[in-house]
């Protein structure tokens, strides 16, 4: 099978690894085990509330094991020294002003996968992630955003 490969920090693949680790200890070990103990309860299981919620437990970790393992599988990891300080491309850490309201944040561009909003990783895919790829300090970029335009100053890229 061909896959599209997906492009990993190498700290990002870490922490994927960690996850499916726990999605699978999750699915293997802890929701097996409640199973067991939820059918010696005994009665009717279409009418076990517990039951019922451990089924779609097992569902939800099912697909997350897919999915994690799909995009680990897939994954090529960029090492920490093939990550440019010259210009912005994935595993990229910059700061970025926002020349709107003058304040600034530092982020760092990510694959779908990674995007963590909370930690300033912002998707290669997204609209402002597109238009910063390949920007040096000092561009300035100009976004479409849902709330209406906004404009972007690259201060610095400290990968």
């Amino acid at each position: 099978m061909n896959k599209e490969a997906i492009y990993l920090t190498e700290e990002g693949y870490a922490l994927m690894k960690q996850e499916l680790e726990h999605a699978q200890k999750i699915l293997y070990e802890e929701i097996p085990e409640k199973l067991k103990a939820s059918k010696l309860n005994g009665g009717d299981l279409r009418e076990n509330k517990e039951y019922m919620y451990l089924q779609s437990q097992q569902q939800y970790y099912e697909r997350e094991v897919r999915r994690l393992t799909s995009i680990l599988e897939s994954a090529e990891i960029l090492p920490e020294e093939d990550i440019s300080k010259d210009e912005i491309g994935i595993g990229s850490s910059f700061i970025l002003q926002d020349l709107t309201i003058m304040e600034s944040g530092t982020f760092t561009l990510v694959s779908r996968p990674e995007v963590d909003l909370e930690k300033g990783k912002i998707s290669v895919e997204s609209p402002v992630g597109r238009l910063l790829l390949g920007k040096k300090e000092g561009d300035e970029v100009t976004a479409a955003l849902p709330w209406g335009e906004a404009k972007f100053r690259v201060i610095s890229i400290n990968k």
